[in-house]
């Protein structure tokens, strides 16, 4: 699955929450910052991206409940009447998602917190988007805080975040834990031999419990309606 970033956050240098997102991407993810103004050769450019990708998504912070001005402006300007009445059929199907930054906790999101409405409702316009055009809508990647939070919440993010650019929507416990088991292998070559050795050793092992939950799951009584 082939797929791009498109950065929306007007001051993207300054941001330690957008700096972390981009640094933690993948390297086979590209990463196109949205830039003014909008020409025929960025524009062409954008579209040719969105156009050989298989999941697009769109980066920013929410300032004051909504995506900034850059974010609504590249939706229009790209999306014109031309690119849809041309390539509509290539865009139905392809994965569209969210990817913000918000600088509450994801708590207050809620009926009942702070905020007193859900990130999913905020977000419901580029929902309605994807709906119109045929794009696959994912659930959006919030994040939280992120210089305020401790770091073994931020590590936890950077997984959280490769999981959602990597793995396909709504991934099941056993694809989850296969990229785990991969990304630990991958990660054991960086380090000397006797970690090395380790590294490798959990992973092995982590392998064999997953085969033996598999066996398990397999002997399981299977429900009917989903």
């Amino acid at each position: 699955m082939t797929s791009v970033i498109f950065g929306g956050h007007p001051e993207m240098e300054t941001s330690a929450s957008h700096q972390f997102l981009y640094e933690a991407r993948p390297s086979t993810v590209p990463f196109i910052q949205i830039e003014r103004p909008f020409t025929e050769s960025n524009v062409t450019a954008y579209q040719e991206a969105i156009l050989t990708s298989d999941r697009w998504l769109l980066q920013f912070p929410l300032f004051w409940y909504q995506a900034p001005g850059l974010v609504s402006d590249f939706i229009q300007e790209v999306f014109n009447k031309e690119f849809l009445d041309t390539y509509s059929k290539n865009l139905k199907g392809k994965e569209f998602g969210v990817i913000i930054s918000v600088g509450v906790p994801l708590r207050q999101y809620q009926a009942g917190g702070r905020e007193q409405v859900t990130i999913s409702e905020l977000l419901r316009p580029f929902q309605s988007f994807a709906r119109a055009i045929g794009l696959d809508y994912l659930p959006p990647f919030v994040l939280a805080q992120h210089s305020y939070q401790p770091e073994h919440i931020q590590q936890d993010n950077l997984v959280r975040f490769r999981q959602y650019l990597e793995l396909p929507n709504q991934a099941k416990f056993a694809e989850r834990n296969a990229w785990l088991i991969a990304q630990l292998k991958d990660i054991a070559g960086d380090f000397d031999q006797p970690l090395q050795e380790q590294l490798n050793l959990v992973a092995e092992e982590w392998a064999e419990e997953m085969e033996n939950l598999g066996d398990i799951e397999a002997q399981l009584p299977k429900t009917s309606w989903r």
